[in-house]
């Protein structure tokens, strides 16, 4: 999907200024570089509202719901790009 489709998507989705949730799965040591990361890419307009966390079963994995209120939808794109250039990130959503 181009940047223009997804942006246009995202709008109609969603509402800017205004809370986004992303959701990530790492391996439990990188949480703290991810969510860094993640609030960089977001500008230093953004603010973080919300980090939840579940552990897989065996503790190899762990699932981050990140809520960041983002100026606009650029924002949310900037953020999956970064995400999407870390080895340890395994699924972003």
């Amino acid at each position: 999907m181009e940047r223009e489709q997804a942006l246009a998507l995202l709008e109609s989705q969603h509402r800017f200024p205004g809370p986004f949730d992303f959701r990530v799965v790492v391996a439990p040591p990188d949480k703290e570089l991810t969510v860094s990361a993640m609030l960089a890419a977001a500008g230093s307009s953004a603010r973080m509202e919300e980090v939840s966390e579940r552990l897989s079963r065996k503790g190899n994995y762990l699932a981050l719901r990140v809520r960041i209120h983002l100026e606009s939808a650029e924002r949310v794109l900037d953020v999956y790009e970064v995400l999407s250039g870390f080895d340890h990130v395994l699924a972003a959503m």
